[in-house]
C-alpha cells in the first residue's frame, strides 16, 4: 500500500512525539512512525525530564512539553520539578499516565501512527528523500512525504539515505545501555532522614550557584519531601556494596519519584557497557544480563536504605535506556565546548541547559556544568542531515560531538529538538523552499508564538 502524507516521521520516541503534535497542530497531515508499539519512548521510562530547566533553575523547554505536563497534572499524573541539591533541575511523571497522555495528543491533533512498523529502506534523489519502505506484520508499505523527520535515535532514516555519521568515543565504547526499574511502597520521610543523618553518600553541593555545604542541602532535600536522591560511588554505602559484591559496579544509584503520594521511585543503576547497542543479538542478551543486575540492585536497596526495607519491585521501563549510538553529521556540528561555555547563537531553535554527562564502564563518569550554570544554543543546522533537502532529525542523533551529545541528548531537550524540527518541516512546506532555505527569523517567530523558549540565560 502506498501512503502519501505532507510529513513523515520516523520513531515515536519523545523527539518524533513533539515533531508530529507541533506538525499535525500546523494542519498538515501528519505519520508518526514506530517501530514498537508503545509510543513515547522514554518518557515511559520513569526517568526524569533532564534539559527542562537549567542548573539554575530556568526553565528553557516549552511548547509540546508544556502541553504534555499539563495532561499530567490534569489526570493527577504531575509529580513535579524538582532541584535535588545536586547539579540538575528535573521534572518528574507518572510515566503510565504520560503514556496516555501521549496518545491522547495524537489523537486529539489527528496524527496517524503507525506501531509495530519497521523502516527497511530509504529511496533518495538528488539529496531528497522520496520515499520509505515500511514492513510490518501484514504487509510492506511505502511512505511518500513533500518532509521526513528522523527521531529514530539511532539516526536509521538518515543512514539509510546516506548521510555520514560519528558513533561513540574514538576507540568505539558507547556510553552504557540501562534497564531501569521501579519499586513501590518506600517510605519517602524515611530515605531522606537517611541522607540528612549521612550526605558523604549522596551527590550533593555541586550547583556551583550555592555555596551551602552538603548537610545544609541534604536539610533542605529532606525540607522539600521528594526521595529524588542521587546515592553516589564515592560515598561509603556505595563502595561497600561495590568491594562486597552485593552491587555491580556502577557510577550511581539514583532514586526518581513516579508518584504524587511520593511512595513510588524509578531507579537508575544498572549498566552494561557495550560497542554495539543496536544489533537484536546485543539487545537481546543485555536484557537477559540486566536481569541480574536489577534483582541485586533490588536486594541492596531493600537491605541498606532505609525507608526501601518493604519495597516491592514493580516492574522495569518498557525498553532498554540507551544514552549513545549514531550522531548523523548535519549543517552544524555542535561541540562540547560551546556546550559548556553556554554559546548563544543568532539561528537558535532550541535550548540544551543538562549537564555535560558521559557515563562510561564501572564507576567512570564525566560529568561538568555548563558555564554560570546556565544554557546553550542548538542552532537549526544541528537538526539538518548534511546535503539533505526534503529532510531533519531530532533527538539524540543530533550533529554534535560526543561531549556536547552528552547534555543534549536528554527528554526535554529531545522534545524541543522535535518542535524546532516540526516547525521547520511546516515551514519547508507553506514557503515552498528546501528545509536549508527555511528563513530562520520565522522559524523562530514560529517557534515563540507556539510556547517555545529561545531566549533567556545570559
Amino acid at each position: 500500500m502506498e501512503y502519501k502524507y505532507d510529513v513523515v516521521i520516523a520513531g515515536g520516541g519523545a523527539a518524533g512525539v513533539s515533531a508530529a503534535i507541533t506538525v499535525a497542530k500546523c494542519g498538515l497531515r501528519t505519520a508518526l512512525i514506530e517501530g514498537a508499539s508503545v509510543f513515547g519512548g522514554d518518557l515511559l521510562s520513569g526517568l526524569p525530564l533532564d534539559g527542562c530547566r537549567t542548573t539554575g533553575g530556568e526553565w528553557i523547554v516549552g511548547g509540546v512539553l508544556n502541553e504534555l505536563l499539563e495532561g499530567c497534572r490534569e489526570l493527577n499524573g504531575y509529580v513535579g520539578s524538582i532541584y535535588d541539591r545536586r547539579n540538575i533541575c528535573v521534572v518528574m511523571v507518572n510515566p503510565r499516565i504520560m503514556g496516555f497522555v501521549v496518545l491522547k495528543k495524537l489523537a486529539e491533533y489527528h496524527v496517524d501512527i503507525f506501531p509495530n512498523s519497521q523502516v527497511v529502506s530509504v529511496a533518495t534523489e538528488n539529496g531528497r528523500v522520496t520515499s520509505l519502505k515500511v514492513i510490518n506484520k501484514l504487509d510492506r508499505n511505502e511512505f511518500r512525504a513533500d518532509v521526513f523527520i528522523d527521531c529514530t535515535g539511532d539516526g536509521d532514516i538518515s543512514v539509510m539515505a546516506g548521510c555520514s555519521y560519528e558513533i561513540g568515543a574514538p576507540d568505539g565504547s558507547l556510553q552504557p545501555m540501562t534497564m531501569v526499574f521501579q519499586l513501590r511502597n518506600v517510605n519517602p520521610e524515611e530515605i531522606l532522614e537517611f541522607v540528612y543523618e549521612h550526605p558523604e553518600n549522596c551527590g550533593l553541593a555541586e550547583n556551583p550557584n550555592s555555596e551551602k555545604t552538603a548537610k545544609e542541602l541534604a536539610f533542605e532535600l529532606k525540607e522539600l519531601g521528594f526521595p529524588k536522591v542521587f546515592f553516589s560511588s564515592n560515598g561509603p554505602l556505595m563502595q561497600k556494596g561495590i568491594a562486597n559484591g552485593e552491587l555491580t559496579s556502577t557510577s550511581m544509584l539514583a532514586f526518581n519519584v513516579n508518584s504524587v503520594d511520593k511512595s513510588i521511585i524509578t531507579v537508575n543503576t544498572t549498566r552494561i557497557v557495550s560497542r554495539d547497542c543496536m544489533s537484536a543479538g546485543c539487545i537481546g542478551g543485555s536484557m537477559l544480563e540486566f536481569t541480574k543486575q536489577v534483582e541485586e540492585a533490588y536486594q541492596f536497596i531493600v537491605k541498606h536504605v532505609p525507608g526501601c526495607q518493604n519495597a516491592v519491585l514493580d516492574g522495569i521501563a518498557p525498553r532498554l535506556g540507551i544514552r549513545e549510538s549514531r550522531r548523523i553529521m548535519g549543517e552544524y556540528y555542535l561541540t562540547g565546548n560551546e556546550v559548556e561555555e553556554g554559546i548563544k547563537r543568532k539561528d537558535v531553535v532550541c535550548k540544551g541547559g543538562h549537564e555535560i554527562d558521559v557515563h562510561g564502564s564501572l564507576t567512570d563518569h564525566y560529568r561538568a556544568t555548563i558555564r554560570n550554570a546556565g544554557s546553550y544554543d542548538i542552532p537549526i543546522g544541528c537538526l539538518i542531515p548534511k546535503g539533505m533537502k526534503n529532510m531533519l532529525m531530532a533527538g539524540r542523533c543530533l550533529s554534535a560531538d560526543r561531549i556536547a551529545h552528552s547534555s543534549a541528548r536528554v527528554m526535554g531537550t529531545c522534545i524541543a529538538m522535535g518542535q524546532a524540527a516540526g516547525s521547520a518541516a511546516y515551514l519547508s512546506i507553506k514557503d515552498k523552499v528546501e528545509v536549508p532555505n527555511v528563513d530562520i527569523t520565522e522559524l523562530q517567530d514560529l517557534l515563540r508564538r507556539n510556547g517555545a523558549i529561545l531566549d533567556g540565560t545570559d
